[in-house]
């Protein structure tokens, strides 16, 4: 074989391999366009948790009762705590319990 086509042979299998990136990455996005489609959700509004059902979460908290005037920092150690945390419960990071 002469030299031109070593060359060829070289570039062959680079170019496939780009060609095979680039249908993959294609196909890719078209799988995931599809099941947008196929599952759609609604973009969540302020105080709404994302995706499908969330008015029926909305509404189950609703009805569980008004939120009390929850603390959002531990009085002992300051450290912020999320807002599942309820008055009577103990601090997850010093351990002391939190009453109102």
């Amino acid at each position: 074989m002469n030299e031109s086509e070593q060359k060829k042979q070289g570039w062959l299998p680079i170019v496939g391999l780009i060609a095979l990136i680039i249908v993959l990455f294609v196909g890719i996005k078209l799988v995931f366009a599809a099941l947008g489609a196929a599952i759609p959700q609604e973009p969540a509004g302020h105080g709404e948790p994302a995706g499908p059902g969330g008015p029926g979460l909305t509404e189950q908290v609703e009805k569980s009762g008004p939120a009390q005037n929850t603390p959002a920092f531990c009085p002992f150690c300051g450290e912020e705590l999320n807002d599942s945390f309820q008055w009577g419960q103990y601090c997850p990071y010093c351990g002391e319990k939190v009453e109102q």
